[in-house]
């Protein structure tokens, strides 16, 4: 299982592609959670990224940095993606954010996840939180949600694949 502790954002990429090639949506759910954890040590900033799958391409993968989540209620930025998923013929999308939280120990903290969904209408949805605490980055075991579809993250991102394919 490909993971990306002790690797820098540039060494984990191109094994993650690799890694994205044959594996299944949970799997490639969650090595892009993986991808956003490189991202958070790193950076030390928590990434919005949209990877489309776009089947019978060279390179099948797309990542798309956006400056917000394409959530139902941003209808520029939703709609923006929508068409560039079906431009593209995406038979898969995974959005990698992270939800900001206060922290009951006044230490910052965010919940890193991974939500995605395939054409057939399959979702899936990893998630890790984490906070930078006195002593740097802690982050807490990576969870899948058992069903997916009853996460705030499908509410409103579900449906960027629409009915245009």
């Amino acid at each position: 299982m490909l993971t990306s502790d002790g690797l820098g954002h540039a060494q984990f990429l191109p094994l993650w592609r690799d890694a994205m090639f044959g594996a299944d949506p949970k799997e490639r759910a969650r090595l892009t959670l993986e991808l956003g954890r490189a991202i958070v040590r790193e950076e030390k900033r928590v990434p919005t990224l949209l990877v489309a799958v776009v089947e019978g391409r060279d390179d099948p993968l797309v990542l798309m940095p956006l400056a917000e989540p394409p959530v139902r209620t941003e209808h520029g930025v939703r709609d923006g993606v929508t068409t560039r998923l079906a431009t593209l013929g995406a038979s898969e999308v995974y959005v990698l954010l992270a939800v900001r939280g206060g922290g009951a120990t006044g230490v910052p903290s965010a919940l890193l996840a991974c939500w995605g969904e395939h054409i057939a209408g399959d979702e899936v949805c990893v998630m890790m939180p984490f906070r930078f605490g006195p002593e740097g980055l802690e982050e807490a075991e990576v969870l899948l949600a058992p069903d997916a579809t009853a996460t705030s993250f499908s509410r409103e991102l579900s449906g960027l694949l629409g009915s245009r394919h």
